[in-house]
């Protein structure tokens, strides 16, 4: 069901109003027709959006969904021909310029038995939607819904404030519930405010949301305390007298919105906290709660839960997100669920397979709960848990059906188009990435986009694919600051499979595909398809395939002849196959939108390819046996995506500039590689392709001119510019001085746009950076530039004045070996007095060779009115990364003034002796740094890993430390593995005490874990400790284990080459595992009341 029916039917009576508009469908004498299926999809229209929903209760209304399907995707089809035939009347009869179609039109004979033909389909098409408008089977049991107003068929879910204990497993709900209450019952200068817990459906948002109404310290701080269920269908009235009630108020006689709401605020005359569970739309604030709880006579805070973001923020909510559960949480809940008290040794038999279960259920409490409610059905054995683990019961029919419920209220709320979209994700492989601009793309091809106005369509897209993340049915993969890739939970994935029926099908490790023969198959996603790809037999026939999507293939050769016979294909996508060539039969693919061989072994494209008159992407990045394209591309007038990315071409063919409709291009290769001269393109190809927003530009050192290539891009936002690596061949010639003045010229010339919102410089061997980038108006030059990557620039001594762009949020420098020192030039000039780096969230300093200091201008020399602003420096950094600086001496000073500075990571400092006063942070990573001595005074640490820091000293100060991951020895090669740089005194240490640290742990950790009598440094919350240790080490450990892990509630240790290790958690019941053989350690284990596994 990727075909919604409403969103289909009214994009395709747009398309179907225009044609019949025009010219061409008098030419083709089918305008009488064509108008008689748009009366008659008028007439149905209405009934459409319920008959999706009503098709899972009603066997007649799903087979009359169907039908009407079958003749939606012919129509569309039948609109597609069409459209194609009238472009070649069009050129015959206009004897338009031969530039985007070649090829010579249909003869007048052709014409007219194409006339004949389509006419034909067109009323039997007529023929078969009459019946359908006639069926009085399904029609009555509808209701017609107007268009503009969306009804809703969602039922509302109660919820209650109950403390339900065995929902409550863990360390995560505990660790966060203690965080949020931390801020909520702080003293606060506004009055009321709102915290927004966001997450998908059954991540816990309700359990997490009871936890901290129920917390002490809430009870204590709030003497008012209101829980209410808003769900979907609200009442106003109904919900204000909910509050007023929770609130121990009598609302009396009042029974509208406007008596209801003075009763609130008068009510609310003691410090308040009011939840609101399960809203999906914010105006139940801005409309309704907002003016009487704002002016109540009592401050308050508000707790809202939802599964939408978007919610969240338009509230101007401080967003909590919940985060998937973790693999011994999960454990924990499902034993609560399925086993009873008496139930141990059952309980550890199955551990293992249990935790596979877990691990399916991917960190979704509610998925873990449905699951459990199988699992107690059946028998305490490991066959039964496995035939569980293997079987049909992750399907949505199989599970309780609390559990597609939960998850279906989310679906439901789509629009319908988004629906569409939602669907066609399932076609990707379980836990696949997912790329943003890739899935775009076949939105598109699909026709899922429903056009707005002027808006561009890739625009519309990409709010599709944001609303669906606000929304948490796709999950962004947070290494990526953009949110261009994301994965969708695999139970999400499963409803959409459900939902999507027999239309579309996902084939994975070489199993067969069975399609019903009462049923057509639409889309076919094929992952790890062998040694050949074969496309079923029905499929062929049926002739109606229009997606076909292989994945983790790269050994499947494909039958060449076998592709120019799927005539109805729209997304044809062979990324990663064993494909050699296309054959010339590809160009019969009228109806061809999406082709995608990145990855291929193909080494030539057919001229035929041009005959694509729909073609919108064709994307043939990493395809390293490419070296050419053929002159037809350039005849792809429809095109709107072209990838190049990593494919060796030495040029690409002139006339790329006649794609005026390009929007998306990466792989802009310039000039030619001499062998055929004046065969490439020149950046002036660029001029016409005005409507730009992602272009990549590769081998810009052959560039003749650049300087008005970017002067029509006016609507670009991502740009790539990339020079040839330096370890490219003939390098050191480019490099003499008039190569160089070359470069920092077409450099300073091209001079982008300033809507730009992503700009990537790779391997640029000019002096300098450009003037447009070194500007002390930067920040007017670019005001809405969010993610900058500096790549290699490694000839450029100073570094541009970032500090004052406004929009930047992500920043990453590396392999800039001129720079020596990094100050206030960062900032821009006296940028402390305005607030530098305003919004940038993540910064990363990466082969940074010589850099040896850094400043932030707060030494003696910066002035009063600097350090009074050094506040506002970084007021948004989150993450830090300082990766292989060997040369850099200290962070600098003020780094601790970033106040929201979480996470840290530091590796291959190899100079830098301290890590201090950094207040907020609460991770950190410290890798092969060497001469680190002294990690303190982080008072909000939680989470500390340490591996290769040799003569650490000192770790003291950090009072909340709950995890703590230790690789000792530091060096589990030896020290002559250390790489420290030019620093042999140091490695004579190191080598010196190796010896020691084999058996011997660090005096500072035994600090840290209490070990010693009366130690300073020691940490009270501790919760787990995680040790890779020598073999001596380890067996130390086995003698007086008891001692050591008395204190700490989860200890994993193993001897560095992971031949032996051990598993320690408190419980209950404390729990030790371990692949030890040793009767006298299991005795004093025993002895001591854990239990052996």
């Amino acid at each position: 069901m990727a075909m919604i029916l409403d969103a289909f039917v009214q994009r395709y009576m747009t398309i179907l109003a225009d044609f019949v508009e025009g010219e061409v469908s008098i030419m083709l004498k089918v305008k009488d027709d064509l108008q008689k299926l748009q009366r008659r999809l008028q007439r149905i229209r209405g009934f459409l959006e319920h008959a999706e929903r009503k098709r899972h209760e009603d066997a007649n209304i799903s087979d009359w969904v169907r039908e009407l399907k079958d003749i939606m995707y012919d129509a569309d089809d039948i609109i597609d021909l069409c459209i194609i035939e009238g472009s070649e009347l069009s050129e015959s009869h206009q004897s338009v310029s031969v530039v985007c179609h070649p090829f010579p039109s249909f003869s007048c004979f052709s014409c007219m038995k194409f006339r004949h033909e389509i006419g034909n389909r067109i009323r039997d098409l007529n023929n078969r939607l009459k019946e359908i408008v006639e069926d009085r089977s399904a029609l009555p049991k509808l209701e017609y819904t107007n268009q503009d107003v969306r009804v809703s068929g969602v039922n509302p879910r109660q919820t209650f404030p109950i403390e339900v204990n065995s929902d409550v497993v863990g360390t995560q709900i505990e660790e966060a519930t203690q965080g949020v209450v931390d801020s909520l019952v702080k003293e606060d200068k506004q009055k009321c405010w709102i915290l927004g817990i966001v997450g998908m459906g059954g991540i816990g948002k309700t359990t997490l949301a009871s936890n901290i109404y129920n917390d002490k310290r809430v009870k204590e701080n709030f003497p008012i305390r209101v829980w209410v269920c808003v769900s979907k269908d609200f009442s106003e009235t109904k919900l204000l007298k909910q509050i007023i009630r929770g609130a121990d108020g009598d609302y009396g006689q009042a029974e509208t919105k406007a008596e209801l709401i003075p009763k609130l605020s008068s009510v609310l005359s003691k410090r308040f906290i009011i939840v609101l569970d399960d809203i999906w739309e914010a105006k139940v604030w801005e409309d309704l709660l907002r003016h009487p709880l704002e002016s109540a006579t009592a401050s308050g805070r508000i707790v809202i839960t939802t599964r939408d973001k978007n919610v969240a923020t338009n509230t101007s909510a401080l967003v909590h997100h919940i985060d998937k559960m973790d693999g011994d949480a999960g454990w924990e809940l499902l034993c609560k669920k399925v086993f009873k008290d008496d139930e141990k040794e059952e309980m550890f038999d199955l551990k293992e397979i249990g935790i596979k279960i877990v691990e399916k259920c991917d960190g979704l409490p509610l998925a873990i709960k449905a699951i459990a409610g199988v699992l107690r059905l059946k028998n305490r054995t490991g066959m039964e848990w496995n035939n569980v683990l293997g079987s049909d019961a992750w399907s949505m029919s199989q599970l309780q059906t609390e559990l597609p419920g939960a998850l279906f209220l989310s679906y439901e709320d789509l629009s319908s188009d988004l629906k569409q979209c939602f669907l066609f994700c399932s076609l990707y492989p379980e836990d696949c990435t997912i790329y943003r601009d890739d899935l775009v793309q076949y939105w598109l091809a699909e026709g899922f986009v429903k056009p707005q106005g002027d808006t561009l369509l890739e625009d519309l897209a990409e709010d599709y694919y944001k609303e669906l993340i606000c929304r948490n049915l796709l999950r962004p993969d947070s290494y990526y600051a953009d949110e261009s890739r994301c994965t969708m939970h695999d139970l999400l994935r499963s409803l959409a499979l459900f939902l999507m029926g027999d239309e579309g099908a996902f084939v994975g490790h070489e199993k067969i595909c069975n399609t019903n023969p009462l049923t057509k198959l639409r889309r076919l996603s094929i992952s790890n398809a062998g040694e050949m790809l074969e496309i079923p037999d029905a499929v062929r026939k049926q002739k109606c395939l229009r997606t076909l999507i292989v994945s983790n293939s790269s050994r499947a050769k494909i039958d060449e002849h076998e592709l120019g016979r799927l005539g109805q294909l729209r997304v044809l996508d062979l990324t990663d196959t064993g494909l050699e060539s296309l054959p010339d039969s590809i160009g019969n693919l009228l109806h061809l939108r999406y082709l995608d061989l990145d990855r291929t072994n193909v080494k030539n494209l057919p001229e035929s390819i041009g005959r694509l008159q729909n073609l919108q992407t064709l994307s043939l990045s990493d395809c390293k046996s490419l070296h050419t394209l053929p002159k037809a591309i350039t005849s792809l007038c429809n095109l709107r995506c072209l990838r190049l990315k990593k494919t060796p071409l030495s040029h690409l063919p002139k006339g790329i500039g006649k794609l005026r409709n390009l929007i998306y291009l990466k792989g802009f290769v310039v000039g030619d590689d001499g062998v055929e001269q004046d065969q490439g393109c020149d950046l002036e190809e660029l001029q016409s392709l005005y409507q730009l927003r992602v272009l990549q530009i590769d081998r810009l050192e052959r560039s003749r001119a650049g300087a008005s290539a970017l002067a029509n891009s006016r609507f670009l936002r991502r740009l790539f510019l990339c020079w040839q690596p330096p370890e490219a061949e003939n390098y050191q010639s480019r490099c003499a001085e008039d190569a160089i003045q070359k470069v920092n010229k077409i450099c300073n010339d091209l001079s982008p746009p300033s809507n730009l919102e992503y700009l990537f410089f790779s391997n640029f061997f000019g002096s300098g950076f450009p003037g447009w980038l070194m500007s002390s108006s930067l920040g007017a030059s670019f005001p809405h530039l969010a993610f900058l990557i500096l790549d290699n620039c490694r000839s450029c001594p100073q570094l541009p004045p970032l500090g004052l762009l406004p929009q930047l949020r992500f920043l990453r420098i590396s392999g800039a070996d001129a720079i020596l020192r990094i100050g206030s030039e960062l900032l821009g000039w006296r940028a402390s007095v305005v607030t530098a780096f305003p919004r940038l969230e993540y910064l990363e300093l990466n082969h940074m060779r010589n850099w040896k200091e850094w400043s932030l201008g707060m030494g003696e020399e910066v002035g009063d009115d600097e350090i009074r602003g050094a506040s506002k420096l970084l007021p948004r950094l989150k993450d830090l990364v300082l990766k292989n600086c060997p040369a850099l001496i200290a962070l600098p000073e003020g780094l601790g003034r970033a106040t929201n500075l979480q996470e840290l990571c530091i590796l291959g400092a190899h100079n830098l002796r301290e890590i201090k006063n950094l207040p907020s942070t609460d991770k950190l990573y410290i890798k092969e740094n060497p001469r680190l001595e002294r990690v303190s005074n982080l008072p909000m640490l939680k989470f500390l890993s340490i591996q290769s820091c040799s003569i650490l000293e000192q770790v003291e100060n950090l009072d909340k430390l709950r995890y703590l991951v230790l690789e000792h020895p530091s060096a589990v090669q030896g020290p002559s593995e250390i790489p420290i740089g030019p620093s042999p005194e140091c490695l004579q240490y190191v080598s010196n005490n190796f010896d020691q640290q084999m058996e011997h742990l660090p005096r500072w950790l035994l600090d840290l874990l209490g070990q010693h009598q009366n130690a300073p440094t020691a940490v009270q919350n501790l919760r787990r400790f995680e040790l890779t240790c020598s073999s001596a080490l380890f067996k130390s450990f086995l003698k007086d284990i008891r001692n050591f892990i008395q204190r700490i509630p989860e200890v994993w240790i193993e001897d560095i080459d992971g031949s032996s290790w051990m598993r320690y958690t408190k419980g209950p019941p404390p729990t030790f595992e371990t692949n030890i053989q040793s009767e006298e350690f299991e005795n004093v284990l025993s002895s001591a009341g854990y239990h052996v596994v």
